[in-house]
């Protein structure tokens, strides 16, 4: 009797600490992927904030283009795509700012480093399935979305 009593106290004892346990390894893996899906070159598709304005950015002389580099670091940059505009001897990359970013869950902060200003942009991921990055962004006016294609 007693040593089956010990025995099942030593059984929910064991379930307790197994049940307790954490894996932060789960946790870890799944937000590498996350900055893993994001890294790459994403060109600006369209552009709309909650007060119903659209851009779209396709089919414009140049292409903005958001660079995300697995070191740390993102450029954001124009890129000309039409040949009227590649024959007038303009540079074909005209940078707009650079810097390092970071990944927490599913907020994106990018640390702009300006010549003569740092400043940072808080983003969140509102889907990032390998093909398409579509953020947001809110202000004291309005919210807008991004929505890049990987290219």
């Amino acid at each position: 009797m007693k040593q089956s009593t010990i025995n099942l106290l030593l059984f929910f004892t064991l379930l307790l600490f197994v049940s307790c346990s954490t894996n932060t390894e789960k946790v870890e893996t799944k937000t590498e992927q996350k900055k893993m899906s994001i890294i790459g070159r994403w060109v600006l598709i369209k552009s709309e904030d909650s007060g119903f304005r659209k851009t779209d950015h396709q089919n414009q002389p140049s292409d903005v283009v958001l660079n995300i580099q697995k070191n740390g670091f993102f450029i954001v940059y124009d890129t000309l795509v039409d040949p009227k505009w590649r024959k007038k001897g303009l540079p074909l990359i005209q940078e707009r700012t650079s810097g390092q970013w970071k990944l927490e869950d599913s907020l994106l902060t990018m640390i702009h480093d300006d010549k003569d200003t740092s400043f940072t942009e808080d983003f969140k991921i509102v889907r990032c399935d390998g093909d398409e990055l579509v953020t947001e962004r809110s202000n004291k006016k309005t919210t807008v979305y991004r929505t890049y294609g990987k290219k």
